[in-house]
């Protein structure tokens, strides 16, 4: 009898379901399809995995070979000068619709205090990163590297590339180049591989509603030719990113009709990159490109490091003539920086998963800011992608000496030739 005793009361204490206590996840665990299961319900900085992971990124890591290494929180230095203008503008900014601008604005950040309530929180989010962005004044990329793949062959195509940007105004140093009309000048030209050297675009972004003038560089008749109005939401040749797709939105915040705060939430993102992520000599593909994995689809940067940041999350709506109907904006609420984007067709279906890696960096005068490491465009409809990835050690923040005369139609020419 106390046999028959014992064995229930051990059979009943087996089918009773004990909570299962959450582990506190070490720095160097890697989230894959092989563990998500296992450990969507420890943590990690006190946050449970499956809260870090978006609805695209857990579909990736289960269905496409995302992996995530990693590592613990770390603070995004800001410069002084900075964090002072941003500090300036607090109550005294203001955004104009009809003027399609910030009336108030001096530089920084144009609204450094996001209250959750405002009915315009999510539009004044967006116009953060337009205007407040942390690469300084002047930012030359002087080399990166456009890589085309395709999700079950490889690298198709690669392409080496210069691009840099000048702001006419609300500059740190308090300068004004021109007469104020124009936010800022860009160009971007290719250097390799010889059917692409020479080819580039010279931008002007106007502090207004007006659109871009943007010009075209074509070498092989050295003739400009000027883009129309639209060119923004346009595809940049034969990659998979739009215009709009630079850094996950690149467009006057203006241009889209309407935004949405989703709201507050933490996630895991590159916000300090393994640097470097790519070595141009490499002779193999793992010295070539550090971040990348050589397997199927390629495109993974899954020898990077992961780490908790908080964002806003913003659905941002697009003007009818654009090709997605919508952009979910994942953007870091301490400092203008968008980790993750999702654009949506017109059907209303996911279409393209947009990631960004970013580093700290100094400026050339010793300015502390911010710059991209590395991007991906993932078209998921038709298992493509254009990766991006920097030469870190060559970029250049306000180098001396540069006026608005560096970059001019005239620059774009001589590039080319």
């Amino acid at each position: 009898m106390r046999i028959l005793k014992t064995t229930t009361l051990a059979a009943v204490l087996a089918a009773i379901a004990l909570p299962v206590l959450a582990a506190e996840l070490p720095e160097g665990t890697v989230i894959s399809a092989d563990n998500i299961d296992k450990i969507k319900n420890d943590t990690f900085q006190g946050h449970t995995v499956a809260s870090l992971l978006t609805e695209r990124i857990e579909w990736r890591i289960r269905n496409s070979g995302f992996r995530m290494p990693l590592v613990k929180s770390k603070d995004i230095p800001l410069d002084p000068k900075y964090i002072k203008a941003s500090q300036a503008n607090a109550g005294k900014t203001k955004i104009n619709r009809e003027k399609c601008s910030v009336d108030g604005y001096g530089a920084g950040l144009p609204f450094p205090n996001i209250d959750m309530n405002d009915p315009e929180a999510a539009e004044k989010v967006v116009w953060n990163w337009h205007l407040g962005q942390i690469y300084g004044d002047v930012a030359e990329a002087r080399e990166w590297t456009q890589l085309l793949v395709d999700g079950n062959k490889g690298i198709h195509a690669e392409l080496i590339a210069e691009f840099s940007r000048y702001n006419m105004k609300n500059r740190l140093d308090g300068k004004v180049d021109g007469d104020g009309s124009e936010r800022g000048r860009q160009l971007l030209y290719f250097k390799a591989p010889a059917d692409m050297k020479g080819l580039g675009t010279f931008t002007v972004m106007y502090d207004s509603a007006k659109m871009n003038d943007v010009w075209a560089y074509i070498p092989a008749v050295r003739r400009i030719r000027r883009l129309s109005g639209g060119a923004w939401m346009d595809p940049i040749g034969s990659s998979d990113q739009l215009q709009d797709d630079l850094e996950v939105f690149n467009a006057r915040p203006c241009w889209y009709p309407g935004y949405k705060m989703l709201g507050k939430r933490w996630v895991l993102a590159s916000a300090n990159s393994k640097t470097p992520v790519w070595v141009r000599d490499g002779k193999t593909f793992d010295e070539k490109f550090p971040t990348l994995e050589n397997k199927a689809p390629f495109w993974n940067m899954n020898k990077d490091r992961y780490e908790p940041r908080e964002v806003y999350v913003i659905e941002a709506t697009t003007p009818p003539e654009h090709p997605y109907s919508k952009k979910i904006l994942y953007i870091e609420t301490k400092y203008p920086r968008i980790h993750w984007g999702e654009a949506f067709n017109r059907k209303g279906e996911f279409w393209k998963h947009l990631q960004f890696h970013s580093f700290a960096s100094k400026g050339v005068d010793g300015y502390i800011g911010g710059l991209t490491a590395s991007g991906a465009i993932i078209d998921f409809q038709r298992n493509h992608a254009t990766v991006f990835l920097t030469d870190t050690a060559a970029w250049r923040m306000n180098q001396p000496g540069l006026t608005s005369d560096n970059f001019t139609l005239q620059t774009l020419q001589a590039a080319g030739r």
